[in-house]
């Protein structure tokens, strides 16, 4: 409890063969020593048994162990993770969420091609709201793809409400809908879904960085220095902390402390394209503009071998001030369907574009 009291605690003693038996006393049992008031389809819910194979249910949640880590790496690790658990279970609905949020999240953390990943991250959402239509973490999957991939606003509004509807604790559902909220500028709910999310998983680096994101959006960058610092503080490895905290430094002209974030940033495990590009903006920011267009050269070159998100260019010629050049790389992202476009309507970095007529049009086309 608040005052440090303890309110419910029981000993187990079973065979690890019992472990659906003895979930299903444990949450029977908090239950009623909370004298929680459960609708008969909460029951339902909390009881239900997703599969019957227990090494299926310990690949998934070693699967969702490692996806919660929310790096390159662990992303990875997770898909395999979730890749056992449905070898063991080909009707495991929540395995197959488990991949959808996957690889939504493997586009998410690296500058890579979209279409093949989210259209997997659909296909697997969709096959395990086919086995239970009743699974929350599978429609909160499929609307994340719609959002940030489709651009179906109406649709992932939708399944997001279902999503939290079906379990309102879900934190996920209630982070990833914080960001729709935020993309259509209503700040004030999307940091109220965002604070939600962290305070059903508090421990979660990605909830806490999710409100971080939520304030930058909003403007309030005092709020969300302040999430970002602690975001860093609970895993100092997550790059994509330095990269968002870079930036809303920049956003308040703290260029050299910016700098310094992100040139931390770079050695760390996942920095790529994104981490580099924003140093190219906060360089030019600051003045450096031969070091911002030297940043810009290395990115050209790297787009030579492998591939370079239109979205890295883009942010470096908003620092430079290239506007044409920066709307150019805009375009091609929206021809690639780059979740970036999402919050093209309330991204603070993109103030220099606003009065463009490109940008207008780009916003028209976005239905923003």
């Amino acid at each position: 409890m608040a005052d440090g009291s303890q309110c419910w605690g029981q000993q187990y003693n079973k065979n690890l063969s019992d472990i659906f038996a003895i979930e299903e006393q444990i949450s029977a049992e908090i239950s009623g020593a909370l004298r929680l008031q459960l609708s008969g389809d909460q029951q339902k819910r909390l009881a239900k048994r997703h599969t019957d194979s227990i090494e299926a249910y310990h690949a998934y949640l070693k699967g969702r162990y490692y996806w919660n880590k929310r790096t390159d790496k662990d992303v990875k690790r997770g898909l395999e993770y979730f890749n056992q658990a449905i070898e063991r279970d080909p009707c495991y609905a929540l395995a197959y969420a488990g991949l959808a949020d996957s690889y939504a999240l493997d586009v998410d953390y690296r500058a890579i091609p979209v279409a093949a990943s989210y259209g997997r991250a659909k296909e697997y959402a969709r096959k395990a709201l086919q086995l239970d239509e009743s699974l929350p973490s599978a429609h909160a999957s499929l609307a994340w793809s719609l959002f940030v991939f489709d651009w179906d606003w109406d649709g992932a509004d939708r399944e997001f409400r279902r999503a939290i509807e079906l379990n309102p604790r879900y934190s996920s559902a209630h982070q990833w809908y914080a960001f729709l909220l935020a993309s259509r500028g209503e700040h004030d709910a999307a940091l109220r879904e965002g604070l939600t999310a962290l305070e059903l998983d508090p421990a979660s680096v990605s909830a806490r960085r999710g409100v971080g994101w939520l304030a930058f959006y909003a403007r309030r960058y005092g709020q969300a220095l302040d999430h970002l610092a602690r975001a860093i503080e609970m895993n100092p490895m997550a790059v994509e902390s330095y990269r968002i905290l870079g930036t809303t430094l920049g956003m308040q002209g703290q260029w050299a402390e910016a700098e310094r974030i992100l040139r931390d940033a770079l050695p760390l495990p996942g920095a790529g394209a994104y981490t580099q590009a924003t140093l190219g903006w906060v360089l030019a920011g600051a003045g450096k503009r031969a070091e911002s267009e030297q940043q810009l050269r290395e990115l050209e070159r790297v787009a030579q071998n492998s591939y370079v998100s239109p979205v890295a260019f883009a942010i470096v010629h908003v620092g430079l001030g290239n506007v044409d050049r920066a709307l150019d790389w805009a375009e091609r992202a929206y021809d690639e369907r780059r979740g970036w476009l999402a919050y093209f309507k309330v991204n603070p970095m993109l103030d220099a574009l606003r009065p463009n007529a490109r940008f207008q049009a780009l916003l028209q086309k976005m239905r923003l």
